[in-house]
């Protein structure tokens, strides 16, 4: 499908048709690597920026007071004063695809399928952008449960019963990393047919350790630097999802819009007869042919 001009829309407002194009040429060729640590940063550096906003507003606080006030920001009020209301430890830089890599070794440790997400999955696959949270859909049985609750305890806050609770009900759970303050949302694997598929049409990725802090160069494999594997969900699949959520969410989230267009901007292969196919299944087809468009897509096949 060959690119357009006509209707594209550039991922920002302040950025021409042309430049936006370089730009996510430019995200096409880089390596996972780089895509990786781009995220990292960005999610380090709307850390930054929130902790300069809580000095300035509370310049009289504490350490402990400070980290407080970052988890109230993080993750609401309620789960700070029952997490983080004594302040222990030091504030951790956040780094959503290192923490999306931990949560990938524990799954696969533990033999449970799995692929990420959301917007962990955007970034990777189309334009690098800050993110918070880590969403999973894994096919968690109820003879995972006390492994895993066993496994990530002390590392994570996780509830037993919550993650019971989600899968009889085939619903979601969340786990908050303690140190870092990220919350991963954990969805089981439903029955439904593109929940399956997207499973079925998972993808593992290559992502090296040095990834999750790597400022410049090449990320060689070594024994200091080895290989790190992640299933990621599939260009199309995180695109439908995408735009179910956009839709979800009555067609006024700009970032989730943005993330479907930067996914189909730099992927140079799409299986668009699989998107056109959901697509009609799930009503989406005004949205994929305006996403198409925006992208630069809107000359038939």
């Amino acid at each position: 499908m060959a690119a357009n001009l006509s209707g594209y829309r550039s991922q920002s407002e302040d950025t021409t048709p042309e430049i936006d194009r370089f730009l996510m040429l430019a995200f096409r060729q880089m390596p996972i690597w780089k895509k990786v640590h781009l995220t990292n940063e960005a999610t380090k550096g709307l850390q930054q920026w929130a902790l300069i906003g809580i000095r300035n507003q509370y310049p009289d606080a504490n350490p402990a007071e400070v980290r407080f006030h970052l988890a109230v920001r993080w993750l609401g009020k309620e789960i700070a004063q029952q997490l983080y209301r004594d302040g222990e430890g030091k504030i951790v830089e956040a780094e959503s695809i290192s923490l999306a890599l931990r949560m990938a070794e524990i799954l696969d440790a533990l033999g449970i399928p799995y692929l990420i997400g959301g917007s962990v999955a955007s970034s990777i696959l189309g334009e690098p952008r800050a993110t918070l949270d880590v969403d999973i859909v894994a096919d968690l049985q109820l003879s995972h449960v006390q492994p895993l609750v066993s496994v990530m305890t002390g590392e994570f806050f996780i509830d037993e019963m919550m993650v019971v609770e989600a899968i009889e009900h085939k619903s979601s759970f969340n786990v908050i990393h303690l140190d870092t303050m990220q919350k991963v949302d954990i969805f089981i694997l439903s029955d439904q047919p593109l929940a399956q598929s997207e499973m079925q049409r998972r993808q593992q990725l290559v992502i090296n350790q040095r990834s999750a802090g790597a400022a410049s160069g090449s990320a060689p494999v070594s024994a200091q630097n080895p290989e790190r594997l992640i299933w990621l969900s599939s260009p199309e699949d995180i695109i439908l999802q995408k735009l179910l959520w956009y839709r979800l969410g009555h067609q006024v989230s700009d970032r989730q819009w943005r993330d479907v267009l930067g996914v189909l901007k730099v992927q140079a292969t799409l299986d668009f007869g699989y998107l056109a196919q959901w697509s009609e299944t799930l009503g989406l087809e005004n949205l994929m042919a305006q996403a198409l468009r925006e992208a630069g897509h809107s000359e038939s096949r």
